[in-house]
């Protein structure tokens, strides 16, 4: 196929503009989709309603991040499977993509349900929050299966090197999103329940542009007659979709601390954070999405067992993700006041924002260490992926958060994301040395399979 044969022949550069730019743009919209809700709430001029959205963040992301472990893990497991020349094999992965995430989906929904109210305590909602959050979160639930799939089979997809196909399917969900925001908030007067729809038929509308693309796919399936729990198949997906699914989930909870400890320095922090952390949002993600574009054709380089393209490929990823964390980061902190009043014009919200959002000046960090989790993940380094994965997102940054809040308090709460940047992306970098000495083998010749567990 033409795609597999750009990822084998073209030189780095080209697969960055190609694999790297569509993933990027995946990503801008993703953070659309993410600042679309507060956007049109925070026009109604209600900080609660704003922050109850930030409250609601980390829940949402953990069913997000569930479609992860089979969008990440699919995606490097098929990559592979192609880089072997092995079509089968990846018509067996997609389906247990497709399938796994469905029922996982809804068996998620149906828990989120029964537990409304200790989840709403773990997020940090308070009597003036808390039913906004539960009107939200109520609504989104319907949607989780959605949310799973289009995560799932809709990132496993970028494999045979669909970026551009991936991004359209994610234009369309995200606009449709951000088209019903305004109609259900602002005409309608849903207020957060409005937005809630919005998600989730947006959500609705991905997974139905997935399966049309699957459908019509040679190198992919849905079929059931594909789906198998056999373990060459399940573990290696859920293996390799392990180490970012933790990340994410694990990020989501520390979110959940971190808001439990903001509450109480007032629910305009709250609010502040919601909108901040946006920014703090669109500079991670698009060094996510220079990482994400370009592991399939780590993976595929890899299987190859071609380590200098590897290794060419490697660094010309890494150099893209410092720069573009760098520049976004740059462009966020000089216009950060602009950036808060786009969403809410609050002066006290405003004031406690412009301070949060000093963090970016290690924006290049977050950068650098996105290149090592992607990298171990996508070389099948499972065990070092997984712990590099969860460094920043809890194993690090949870210590950090309550020992910098002691300290510092909110100033120590609010740098404590930097800080366990830097200390994680050291840590990182050390785990992605030590696995290229180890795996360097002889050159040119096919690597071994992943781990699984």
């Amino acid at each position: 196929m033409k795609n597999e044969k750009m990822m084998r022949e073209a030189s780095p550069i080209k697969l960055l503009i190609t694999m790297g730019l569509p993933t990027i743009v995946v990503m801008i919209v993703q953070v659309l989709y993410n600042m679309a809700d507060v956007f049109f709430i925070g026009q109604g001029g209600d900080p609660m309603q704003v922050a109850a959205l930030s409250l609601s963040g980390p829940a949402f992301g953990v069913f997000q991040g569930v479609g992860t472990l089979f969008g990440a893990g699919g995606c490097t497991a098929i990559a592979m499977a192609l880089g072997q020349g092995d079509r089968e094999k990846a018509r067996y992965f997609s389906s247990f993509c497709a399938w796994g995430s469905v029922i996982t989906g809804v068996a998620l929904a149906i828990a989120a349900f029964v537990f409304m109210d200790p989840l709403l305590g773990l997020m940090g909602a308070n009597a003036e929050t808390s039913e906004y959050a539960r009107t939200y979160l109520s609504i989104v639930m319907l949607g989780v299966p959605f949310t799973v799939f289009g995560g799932g089979l809709g990132n496993a997809i970028r494999a045979d090197g669909s970026s551009g196909k991936t991004m359209l399917i994610a234009l369309a969900g995200t606009f449709t999103n951000i088209l019903l925001d305004p109609l259900f908030i602002s005409v309608l007067h849903m207020g957060i329940a409005g937005a809630a729809w919005a998600t989730v038929i947006g959500n609705v509308v991905s997974s139905v542009l997935v399966y049309l693309h699957v459908k019509k796919s040679d190198c992919f399936s849905v079929s059931p007659r594909y789906f198998t729990l056999e373990k060459d198949v399940s573990l290696r997906v859920i293996g390799l979709g392990i180490p970012m699914a933790m990340g994410v989930v694990l990020g989501c909870v520390s979110g959940m601390f971190s808001n439990q400890l903001l509450v109480k320095y007032g629910n305009i922090a709250v609010a502040a954070n919601g909108v901040a952390g946006k920014a703090g949002m669109l500079v991670g993600m698009m060094a996510m999405g220079v990482c994400m574009g370009m592991q399939p054709v780590i993976s595929y380089a890899y299987g190859m067992g071609d380590r200098r393209r590897l290794k060419r490929i490697t660094f010309v990823t890494g150099a893209a993700s410092a720069a573009v964390s760098a520049v976004l980061g740059a462009g966020c902190l000089i216009f950060r006041d602009a950036f808060m009043t786009a969403f809410i014009d609050d002066p006290q919200v405003l004031e406690t924002g412009r301070f949060m959002m000093l963090t970016l000046v290690a924006a290049p960090i977050g950068g650098i260490y996105q290149l090592c989790s992607s990298y171990l993940q996508g070389t099948g380094k499972v065990s070092y992926a997984t712990l590099t994965s969860l460094l920043s997102k809890g194993l690090v940054f949870v210590p950090v958060l309550f020992i910098s809040e002691a300290l510092g308090g909110f100033a120590g709460l609010v740098f404590a994301g930097a800080i366990s940047d830097i200390i994680s992306t050291a840590i990182g970098a050390a785990l992605c040395l030590s696995w290229a000495k180890k795996s360097a083998g002889s050159i040119n010749t096919p690597c071994a399979l992943p781990e699984t567990a």
